[in-house]
């Protein structure tokens, strides 16, 4: 199953690659007064992202008993009852194609990214739900979005204040799949896939896509300040423009239909590339 998605990831990056390299940034309202002409063409913006990550997969059940994300995945007490899910690392990988240069203010692009999430626990035995087996489950997501991005680095470019701020409104789906074991697991309505299940949907194997808004704001160090010589080095010799820390806050919610929900609102921490 994960040689699949990575075959997918490669072969859509090599269909992007080419359309990708004759893209180009258009300018609004004249040329960027405050690029410099020793610097190299902008277009793109790269983020490598991480984020503190747990889906809401049980949001559309209630009592105490929690739902089944809980009870597979939640850490026990001393009683040996699942009290919470500890949050998994998710992390990303984002490219930003800066269409359009609204000078002097920022600019406004696309952008799609992909990540890879998973959590592991071992499954509860049927007869005792408070002891767990041998067998260990996991739950294994691959986040994908396409996003509208509005960047504000009038700051960063016209004054000293090195920030940039932006904005990120789009569309996401999730990949995602269920194992037992070494084997790919079956829907029940004991699994953590039981809300996508339909009556006919039972016995059939737990992978699916999710769909979902998602809405993020954030700001950005730019960092070139640090050393600008080593900066224009770089810029010279691989194209880089500037290099950036970011925190970024994002809000991921579900569409309304039947599916394993994977919506959730975290931070994101991460470093950043224009060139």
């Amino acid at each position: 199953m994960r040689s699949n998605v990575t075959a997918l990831a490669a072969t859509l990056a090599a269909l992007a690659l080419p359309s990708l390299s004759a893209a180009q940034t258009f300018e609004l309202f004249g040329s960027d007064g405050a690029a410099s002409r020793h610097e190299s063409p902008q277009n793109f913006a790269m983020e490598l992202r991480f984020s503190p990550w747990q889906p809401m997969v049980d949001s559309e059940f209630s009592g105490s008993g929690g739902g089944p994300f809980l009870q597979y995945f939640g850490e026990r007490d001393g009683n040996g009852v699942r009290t919470a899910v500890r949050d998994r690392l998710l992390g990303a990988l984002e490219l930003d194609w800066q269409a359009l240069r609204i000078n002097p203010i920022g600019s406004l692009g696309l952008g799609v990214s992909v990540g890879f999430s998973s959590f592991t626990a071992n499954a509860p035995l049927t007869a005792t739900p408070s002891r767990d087996s041998g067998q260990e489950s996991a739950l294994v997501m691959v986040p994908m979005s396409a996003v509208a991005v509005l960047r504000l680095d009038v700051l960063a470019r016209r004054t000293v204040i090195p920030l940039v701020f932006y904005g990120k409104a789009g569309v996401a789906a999730s990949y995602w799949w269920i194992t037992s074991g070494e084997n790919l697991a079956r829907r029940s309505a004991a699994s953590p896939s039981a809300p996508t299940n339909n009556a006919g949907d039972f016995g059939q194997a737990a992978a699916g896509l999710s769909y979902a808004w998602q809405f993020a704001a954030g700001a950005m160090l730019r960092l070139d300040w640090l050393e600008p010589r080593a900066q224009r080095a770089w810029d010279l010799e691989m194209g880089v423009n500037h290099s950036y820390l970011f925190a970024e806050y994002m809000i991921v919610r579900d569409w309304e239909r039947p599916q394993l929900r994977f919506g959730s609102n975290t931070w994101a921490f991460g470093v950043a590339f224009e060139f």
